[in-house]
């Protein structure tokens, strides 16, 4: 009878190899970025938490619990960029995994009474980090213009939630009551169903997912497609809608009544503005003809009574601070230094000293 001891081996090997597989995906290109070296770092992580976790106890200051540890800020920064379009993360997200290793190193050097709460407080952080993912997934899936993209979002989200309560489990003792034994082969085979899903999705949809994210969505050059009469009828109801009509302007433009606005499919309009206009996210799309428009009114000296508040509004957006972050976002500094800097100078006022005296008085009464 086989011993369950190998029967968890193997599987653990196959995890090893899934993760492996994935993160050389994310690492064999000529032309490397920070998300494919987040992505590569992340699945060495993952790597390292099924290496920790095969063993009957972990042992103080190993530095493949540390990394084990590390990866679970390293899969939030992940997923983050995978779900968004920056041509690099902020540098301030890097205080995930940097917690993350606090909380590892607190446990090293703390009694041993204080670990449950700080691991407690570890949970805790995973938690609010898998909620982040949740919320960003759901929130962008609806604009989201790349197809293999949107369909992995809920993939994302589900695999966000068994790794980390997978890692929960682990680190707090939540299956102690289980067969020791069982429970290592259940948290192994759960750890091989998500490195197989993993490398298989990224096979499939890693070029759309990171290629284009190397250079920004309003410089990327798309590759044209075959158009048909249709899509060329799609593509110049689009244009009049965009530049004549200024449908852009409504504050609750989306996707679905742009395409019932130009009598077009909607995952067919989602596809011509992705493929052949390159923009790979709704928002983004509308907001660069909004964001024009703001600049040329930013700078036009006859509306310099007007608050950039008021300009916001007026060029369909709702809030002064999606406006600020979006401007900012495309033109690198805020509308109000844009305004400074676009605005040509007033000529200055000055009195000019005349020969003529003013008329004295007349002091008769």
């Amino acid at each position: 009878m086989t011993d369950l001891s190998e029967i968890e081996a193997i599987i653990r090997g196959v995890a090893i190899g899934g993760f492996a597989a994935s993160g050389l995906v994310m690492a064999a290109t000529p032309r490397p970025s920070p998300t494919r070296w987040l992505g590569a770092a992340f699945f060495l992580g993952v790597i390292a938490h099924v290496i920790s976790a095969w063993g009957p106890e972990l042992k103080r200051f190993d530095p493949v619990w540390a990394a084990s540890v590390i990866g679970a800020g390293l899969f939030w920064m992940f997923a983050l960029d995978l779900l968004e379009d920056r041509p690099r993360p902020p540098l301030w997200r890097f205080a995930a995994p940097a917690a993350a290793f606090l909380f590892w190193l607190a446990a090293q050097v703390a009694p041993k009474a204080w670990c449950e709460a700080i691991w407690g407080g570890y949970i805790a952080m995973q938690m609010m980090m898998v909620t982040h993912i949740l919320v960003v997934a759901w929130r962008g899936w609806r604009g989201d213009l790349v197809a293999q993209r949107r369909r992995l979002r809920p993939i994302l989200a589900v695999s966000a939630c068994v790794y980390v309560l997978e890692v929960a489990a682990r680190d707090m003792g939540w299956l102690n009551a289980l067969p020791p034994a069982s429970v290592d082969v259940a948290q192994a085979a759960l750890l091989a169903v998500l490195a197989l899903g993993t490398t298989l999705a990224l096979l499939r949809a890693e070029p759309q997912l990171v290629a284009q994210i190397e250079t920004p969505a309003r410089l990327a050059s798309p590759k044209p497609l075959d158009l048909t009469p249709a899509d060329r009828l799609i593509l110049a109801r689009l244009d009049k809608a965009m530049d004549e009509t200024e449908v852009w302007r409504g504050e609750d433009l989306s996707i679905g009544s742009l395409a019932a606005l130009v009598g077009a499919p909607e995952h067919r309009l989602r596809k011509l503005i992705n493929g052949t206009l390159g923009h790979r996210n709704f928002a983004d799309y509308v907001n660069g003809r909004r964001i024009e428009a703001a600049k040329v009114a930013l700078a036009d000296p006859e509306q310099a009574l007007k608050s950039v508040s008021t300009i916001a509004y007026d060029h369909g957006f709702g809030s002064l601070g999606p406006f600020n972050r979006a401007f900012r976002a495309a033109v690198g500094v805020t509308p109000t230094a844009w305004r400074q800097q676009a605005t040509p100078p007033i000529a200055h006022l000055r009195l000019v000293e005349t020969a003529q005296t003013a008329p004295k008085a007349d002091k008769r009464a």
